[in-house]
């Protein structure tokens, strides 16, 4: 399958996997056929593009770290989670069990995939964004968590904090977070109050270890110093909270917001490098530049020939040099073996 923004979807192409709100409801089934009437209904929900099964790309797999399945049923718990806060109450016994239960799924199935780079571009629905974004910043984290060597239980604190890590936003107000304008500095105070709010709110009615809470209150510090709330830096900054700050950054700066449209992964990634060792872990970078793909399986992308090819296979330690299959001609290059190849880059993701 491939991917295409929206401006590219037409009438009668097939959906290549399944299309789920926020809160895991089922949107489309994987293989619909679509129709106008689907089109326009996704463009209302602000996906920005989906992937399409057709001829050309359909040897081209782009493997998932979590299951359909698993990702459908967690967000139906974050969704569940962030509810029952927002109305000032708790998951019950039995539901946090389910929900540590649902931390282990993800952690086993990154433990699983660890030969997969993350690169799926994940199709978000703008009104459903934070639990979206709760459930991907999990994975990411859990993805990076694992190549930076954490043990087992280090990384079911982590992917857990992943989920919860912006569950104190529930207590601002929601015009203020998804405001399409500069916000006034008592706005902004509010919003930066979220990390210390959702961190109360854990201590308070759940039995999370302090390294869970700990990485919810800290993950909006900068490792320079910079961050907030309590302007923490370097060693000083949970290493937990150092992954996820990564994890939260990359996942947020690729995703369609109100207030600014999606950055390509290239360009986060020239972010978080840019700003290593001010508002990221250097360490953390390394392994982010090693694991997260820049050029996303399935995604068309311009050589500097002039020629548009598609994305077919990413490798770990050549992110810029993926396997790529010529549009035209259909030949298969790998960028990061081929001599022949050496002097073709890639110019530009087009999304």
């Amino acid at each position: 399958m491939r991917y295409l923004p929206m401006n590219q979807i037409k009438k009668d192409m097939i959906l290549g996997q399944e299309l789920y709100d926020g809160r895991g409801n089922l949107l489309l089934p994987k293989y619909t056929k679509l129709t106008d009437d689907h089109i326009s209904y996704i463009i209302f929900q602000g996906i920005t593009g989906l992937y399409i099964d057709d001829s050309f790309s359909r040897d081209v797999e782009v493997r998932e770290v979590l299951e359909p399945e698993v990702r459908r049923d967690t967000l139906r718990m974050i969704n569940h989670l962030f509810q029952r806060a927002l109305e000032g109450q708790c998951l019950t016994e039995p539901e946090e069990d389910e929900l540590r239960c649902k931390v282990e799924c993800v952690v086993n199935q990154v433990l699983d995939e660890q030969d997969v780079l993350y690169n799926l571009l994940d199709l978000k629905t703008y009104d459903d964004y934070t639990y979206c974004h709760s459930t991907d910043v999990a994975v990411v984290a859990g993805v990076l968590g694992a190549k930076c060597g954490l043990g087992d239980q280090q990384l079911h604190e982590l992917v857990t904090a992943g989920f919860l890590h912006d569950i104190g936003k529930v207590y601002v107000n929601a015009e203020i977070i998804n405001a399409p304008r500069r916000l006034t500095e008592t706005e902004r105070a509010q919003v930066m109050d979220h990390p210390r709010l959702g961190y109360e709110y854990l201590k308070e009615n759940y039995h999370f270890s302090d390294a869970v809470t700990q990485c919810v209150y800290e993950h909006h510090e900068w490792y320079n110093g910079g961050g907030y709330p309590c302007r923490k830096k370097d060693k000083d900054i949970s290493f937990l909270a150092r992954i996820l700050k990564v994890a939260d950054v990359f996942d947020a700066m690729t995703s369609n917001r109100s207030y600014h449209a999606p950055y390509l992964p290239s360009e986060v990634m020239e972010y978080i490098m840019a700003r290593s060792g001010m508002e990221f872990d250097p360490d953390v970078v390394t392994v982010a530049t090693r694991e997260l793909s820049i050029y996303p399986v399935g995604c068309e992308v311009e050589l500097s020939t002039g020629a548009h090819a598609l994305v077919i296979r990413n490798h770990r330690g050549y992110t810029l040099r993926p396997t790529i299959k010529h549009l035209e001609t259909g030949e298969i290059i790998d960028l990061s073996d081929n001599r022949k190849s050496w002097n073709i880059t890639i110019t530009k993701l087009l999304m």
